[in-house]
Order: structure tokens, then C-alpha cells, then sequence
């Protein structure tokens, strides 16, 4: 499932905290409400992203997730992960991940799992190996926080990326530019950078038990191809998701970005791996 993050400013020399608020319509219905909250000070972060689906989408699926990554920013300026959490569900599929994450190498030092499937489906597991990679929230941090967005995604970007439950090769791409109009459903208008994010499987997956019943694919799988813009609030260097676009079986789910909030903070934060 794709997550969305929200960002903080690029200076070097500031502490942010940024709360972005996204709604998700089908059909003209709201079916989900996600939020996002990014804490970056000095060379320390903390990331939430949260969704629930709702309105007339529960009919069909009573899904929630519940994500943290917490971090620190090498020498280089890269942000890198050490600690991933991500507890929700997927209708009948409940799922906990807690994973702790060596930031030099991307190895993952510990990991805990609680995984609960219908009686049909069998996990097969990640190899101890294949278990590196970059969490998603941190992932997309990396992006939004670099500083020649524009021009270093216009070719594509490909990342490793350890979910806990998957690991999957993430593509991302920027090759448009357009201008947003006013919509009664978004707070953004204006210049925005149109970017493709796809993925593919590479270890960890789920099968049925009954080989005679195909399983459909599943969002749980990996992102199908989405398209995001991308576009920068007043007074911040870094680019924020403010519109998201994805395929499902019965047209397109569109998700705009509702409200936000950034403020300084003027405290620093604990530790990031003294935090539990």
C-alpha cells in the first residue's frame, strides 16, 4: 500500500513539524481519511502516516493502518531508518510489524512479526538475506526532501524497499509539469510536478492453500502503478504530495490534500534509538 508522508523544510539549520491531512473520494463518496506527521530536527526524524477507510467503503472493506519510522541524517544527508512500525489490516488480513533497522548498512537487525490470514492463505516469508532495504516512509522522505526534485527524478529512480511484510523495487518518475486549478476538494493550487510510482515483488508473498482458486492480486502485494503531484507550500523548499490518483476495479480512487499545518519546534527530540 502506497504511503503518504508528510514533509518538513529543507534548511539545515531549523526544526518542523508538518501535519498534512488528505481525504480519498470514489464515486464522488469520501472513503478514507488519511494523516500524516513529519518531525525533523537537526539530523533526527519521526514520521506517522495513518489511514482508515470510511463512508460507503466500508461496505466492502473494513481497512486501517497504522505506520512509524524514526531515523537519523548521515553525513551525506541522506535520512536513514533505525526503527519501522506498521500495525493495521486489510479486511480479514491483520498485520504487525516492528522492525529495527542497522542505518549504515540498511540490514535489519530485528524483526517482529504477527500475521493473521484467512484459513486459505499461506505467508511464505522473507529469507533472513533478502532483509534490507529502506522502509517506505523513509523512502519517500529521501524524495520529498530533495532539493533538485525536478530534476533528479526525471529519470527513473529505482529503491529497495522493506515493508516488514513484503520487500519490493520501487520505480519513480517525474516527467510532467502542469498547473492545479482551484478544487473545493484540495487546499492546493498552483505549479505541480507530475510523478508515476510502480512497484514489483521481489521477496515475501501470499498464496492460497487451494491451488484450484487463483488469488486475485492485492494491493497488499505491492503499489499498482500510481500517479502523484507534487507541488511546494509557501515559504518551504521541499515538494508535498497534494493530489494522488491510483486504479481499481471500478474506476479511480482520487486523493487530495485536505488541510496541513507546519510550525517550528524549538525542543530538541530524544534520542531516535532510545525511543521505543
Amino acid at each position: 500500500m502506497l504511503s503518504f508522508v508528510s514533509y518538513a523544510s529543507a534548511q539545515d539549520t531549523s526544526s518542523y513539524k508538518a501535519t498534512l491531512n488528505y481525504k480519498a473520494y470514489w464515486a464522488g463518496f469520501t472513503v478514507a481519511n488519511i494523516t500524516s506527521e513529519t518531525t525533523i530536527n537537526h539530523d533526527e526524524y519521526k514520521i506517522t502516516a495513518n489511514y482508515e477507510v470510511g463512508g460507503i467503503a466500508r461496505m466492502f472493506s473494513k481497512s486501517a493502518n497504522n505506520t512509524l519510522s524514526r531515523g537519523i541524517k548521515n553525513d551525506s544527508g541522506e535520512y536513514r531508518p533505525t526503527y519501522y512500525e506498521s500495525i493495521g489490516n486489510f479486511g480479514k488480513l491483520t498485520y504487525l510489524n516492528q522492525v529495527k533497522f542497522d542505518p549504515k548498512s540498511l540490514k535489519v537487525i530485528e524483526h517482529t512479526q504477527e500475521l493473521n490470514l484467512r484459513d486459505d492463505l499461506e505467508y511464505i516469508p522473507i529469507a533472513e538475506e533478502e532483509k534490507y532495504g529502506a522502509d517506505p516512509l523513509s523512502i519517500f522522505l529521501n524524495m520529498t526532501m530533495n532539493k533538485n526534485f525536478n530534476q533528479v527524478y526525471k529519470t527513473l529512480d529505482t529503491q529497495r524497499q522493506f515493508g516488514g511484510i513484503f520487500v519490493s523495487e520501487q520505480t519513480f518518475i517525474c516527467e510532467e509539469q502542469v498547473i492545479m486549478e482551484h478544487e473545493s476538494r484540495s487546499v492546493f493550487e498552483g505549479e505541480a510536478t507530475v510523478c508515476a510510482i510502480d512497484g514489483k515483488l521481489l521477496a515475501g508473498s501470499i498464496k492460497r492453500t487451494n491451488p484450484k482458486k487463483k488469488r486475485r492480486k492485492s494491493r497488499v502485494d505491492d503499489d499498482q502503478k500510481t500517479r502523484l503531484w507534487f507541488g511546494k507550500l509557501d515559504g518551504f523548499e521541499a515538494m508535498a504530495p497534494v493530489y494522488t490518483e491510483f486504479p481499481i476495479g471500478w474506476g479511480k480512487v482520487r486523493i487530495y490534500l485536505s488541510d496541513y499545518k507546519i510550525e517550528p519546534i524549538e525542543s530538541n527530540m530524544a534520542k531516535a534509538e532510545n525511543l521505543n
